[in-house]
Order: C-alpha cells, then structure tokens, then sequence
C-alpha cells in the first residue's frame, strides 16, 4: 500500500515524543512492504494522488484547503489537540470549548476521516467532550509506540525524584514548584527545559536536556518519577518509560498513559514482574494494532 505520511517534522530526524511515535510507525509499515513517503508543509501536495492512503499525524503548518479536497482516504493520528486547539497540548477542556471557532472549519474535515486513531480512553474522552460530533467517526486507540527492550532496571543506586519536561506550564510547572514546595526533604531533579529556574524551591535541581537513547540511564539515578501535568495529557510516554526503567511513579488523573488498563497497579504482584511483564507484552503489540486499523480503513 502507498502512504503518504503528513509531519510538520521530519520523524526520522526530530526526536520530540510525536516524532518517536511516528518513526517507529513508520518503520514496522516499512516491514509490513507499505511504500510510505513522509511529506512536510513545503512538500507537494501532488503526492497525494499517487498515495492509496493518506496519514495525517501532527500538521498544523499544512493548509485546511489540503485536507477539505483530498482525493484519498485519509486517517487522522492524533498526537495532541491539534486541530481543536491552537496550543495543541494545553487544551483547557472548557464549556467555551464546545464552540470554538476552529470546530466549524475542522469538524467536518474530520467527520470524512476514514479513522481518527487516539494515543489513549482519556484522550478520546477530552476530544469528544468539546467535539461530539466525532463519536461516530470509525476510530482506535493505540499506545505510543515504545521499545520495552531500551527500558529496564540497571540495579544502579537510586535516590530522589526526577521529573521529565515539567518545567513547561501544561506539563505540570506550578503543581511541580507546589509539590517540592510540601515535600523539602525530598531532592527533585527536573530534565529538560525549564524557563526561570529560580521560582523552583531549593531542593530542586535541574540536569538539562538528555537524549532519548540516554534516558533509561538517567531514569535509572532516581527511586521515583514526578508527573502531575495540569490538563489532559493524550498519553505522555515518559512515564511508561520511567516504570519500565524501575521507578515509582507519582502522577495525576491527566496522564493518558495511566487510563490505560495495562498499566494500572491491580496487575502487579508482589515484585512488580506481572505488571511489568503485561506492559512489555502490550506495548510489542502497538505498531500491529496501528496498521491492521490503517489497513482495514476505507
């Protein structure tokens, strides 16, 4: 089958959570003998013609004009809000959400999608509060596409929490700052990015940026992972990796991730090994699902 695959970034290239998903995708449709080219916003649309299907994953910097007079089937994978809200991933779930003025441009876009694919229940749950109109579109939710065998406990010494990108306000900023705030004697260490360190407590320290093929390492320092995002999160792969990689995890209702059965604490026992184990096993199967849906769409 030949797809054209829609990216605001390169997914070969980028390394954001979005563009890990996609390049793993990709590559388990190259395996399935998919001819897929990745098209970005300064591409040629005339791709689309030669494709059989059309796979719209993050796409803001493509025109709506692109989408309302496509040719082809196409499938939306959903990475984020996008396209109900312009901040993509700090979707407030609001009553004036209901009516936003994208919903009149984007829905019925969206009601001819051939599949909308969510990361996760809760994801599906905040897209349909604001958007109802999509409860009839054929869909399926998938998990990120993580390798389990790059994330396992190393038995290195462990102390303290880390918490992953929640230096940025929808990752959880305040009810970070507000949790090492109540919790001094714990040291927290923030990865990523994080704009005005000094509104942090003290017991807060901060590592910078580290590379996903670096990550298991880091997640291998701490005895706990911090993730308390301030609105719906449509999966948030760190803390899958963060469990995988040995750590404890403290989060809230709006992780994606955690709506999902297989990730739940009644699966554990004793030792964690039957969590752990059920995780793995369900994560190996993500790519399968994502394409079997793909190509059974018409």
């Amino acid at each position: 089958m030949k797809i054209a695959w829609l990216q605001d970034l390169n997914p070969m290239g980028a390394t954001g959570g979005a563009q890990q998903n996609d390049r793993a995708m990709i590559i388990a449709g190259f395996k399935r003998g998919h001819d897929i080219e990745i098209v970005g916003p300064g591409d040629s649309p005339d791709v689309l013609e030669w494709a059989d299907k059309v796979v719209v994953s993050n796409a803001v910097g493509f025109p709506i004009g692109l989408f309302q007079a496509c040719p082809k089937p196409y499938i939306f994978f959903l990475h984020d809000f996008w396209p109900l809200c312009r901040v993509r991933l700090y979707y407030p779930m609001l009553t004036k959400c209901k009516t936003c003025f994208r919903k009149p441009t984007w829905i019925p876009v969206m009601e001819r999608a051939s599949l909308i694919i969510w990361l996760s229940r809760l994801h599906r749950h905040a897209w349909l509060y604001a958007c109802p109109e999509l409860r009839g579109v054929p869909y399926a939710l998938v998990p990120s596409a993580i390798d389990p065998s790059e994330f396992h406990d190393l038995g290195l010494p462990r102390a303290g929490v880390v918490a992953v990108n929640a230096g940025q306000a929808y990752k959880g900023r305040n009810q970070v700052i507000t949790w090492a705030g109540a919790h001094p004697g714990s040291k927290l260490t923030m990865v990523g990015d994080c704009p005005n360190p000094g509104e942090f407590p003290p017991n807060v320290g901060f590592m910078g940026n580290v590379h996903p093929r670096s990550i298991n390492t880091a997640y291998n320092k701490f005895e706990t992972f911090l993730h308390l995002p301030e609105t719906v999160m449509p999966f948030d792969r760190t803390v899958v990796e963060a469990l995988l990689a040995g750590c404890k995890i403290v989060g809230n209702k709006n992780i994606g991730a955690l709506s999902w059965e297989e990730m739940q604490s009644n699966k554990e026992d004793s030792s964690g090994l039957l969590r752990d184990s059920a995780i793995r096993r369900w994560l190996l199967k993500a790519p399968g699902q994502f394409w079997n849906k793909v190509e059974q769409a018409t």
